[in-house]
């Protein structure tokens, strides 16, 4: 198998429902991290996981271990796939080799994560990759960037966690596709990392891991 594909949820149940039905166009293997209270339940032939309490974003990074896909996609609750976004990780893939990709990420050019990196998207890119510094929203990996400790990874950092601290070498691309959209959902004020503690938290882990590795 290509692809599976993990996605994560913990209260925006809303458009869930559309968002895993067009993750199965892509791959019979998907896999729901429920976050929430609720207890989401649908018919669709997904694989959920139930957490209470909830572990937060890091819960991904687990469950990704039990997918079958030689590529894994770790996809957040606000964005809609649309059909052949999986085909255009794979082709990228097959163009850079193993790598951790996104369609959206940063490059690093000093120490404030929110002054001194550069925010590119896969619809500023036309036909290659683009090598970056770090990439999120939707990212895609071989199963060699998988496995990690999740001690110390917290919810508002760990996408930061996975791919600055525990492979850091490991070279990362945004995609160039226009197959997803951002959903409403991705603009709300409680969204993780746009409060201002989860602000000062990944610029605290950016600034520190930026002084041990550039100096």
């Amino acid at each position: 198998m290509d692809i599976s594909v993990v996605v994560v949820t913990y209260r925006r149940l809303k458009s869930l429902e559309a968002i895993l039905a067009a993750w199965l166009k892509e791959t019979p293997d998907v896999w729901l991290c429920d976050c929430s209270r609720e207890g989401f339940k649908t018919k669709l032939p997904v694989n959920i996981i139930h957490a209470s309490p909830d572990p937060g974003n890091r819960l991904r990074h687990a469950v990704a271990l039990l997918t079958k896909g030689r590529l894994v996609i770790k996809a957040d609750d606000d964005v809609m796939p649309r059909a052949g976004i999986a085909k255009d990780f794979i082709r990228c893939q097959e163009i850079t080799g193993p790598a951790i990709m996104g369609i959206h990420g940063r490059t690093f050019h000093g120490k404030g994560y929110y002054m001194n990196t550069k925010l590119y998207g896969s619809k500023q890119l036309k036909d290659k990759p683009l090598k970056v510094d770090f990439v999120g929203v939707i990212t895609c990996a071989p199963r060699a960037y998988l496995a990690f400790d999740l001690n110390g990874c917290n919810s508002n950092i760990e996408d930061l966690f996975w791919q600055m601290r525990c492979f850091p070498k490991a070279p990362k691309y945004i995609i160039p596709t226009d197959k997803f959209h951002h959903l409403a959902e991705s603009k709300d004020a409680g969204r993780l990392c746009a409060t201002p503690k989860d602000r000062h938290e990944r610029g605290h882990f950016y600034t520190n891991w930026y002084n041990k590795n550039y100096k």
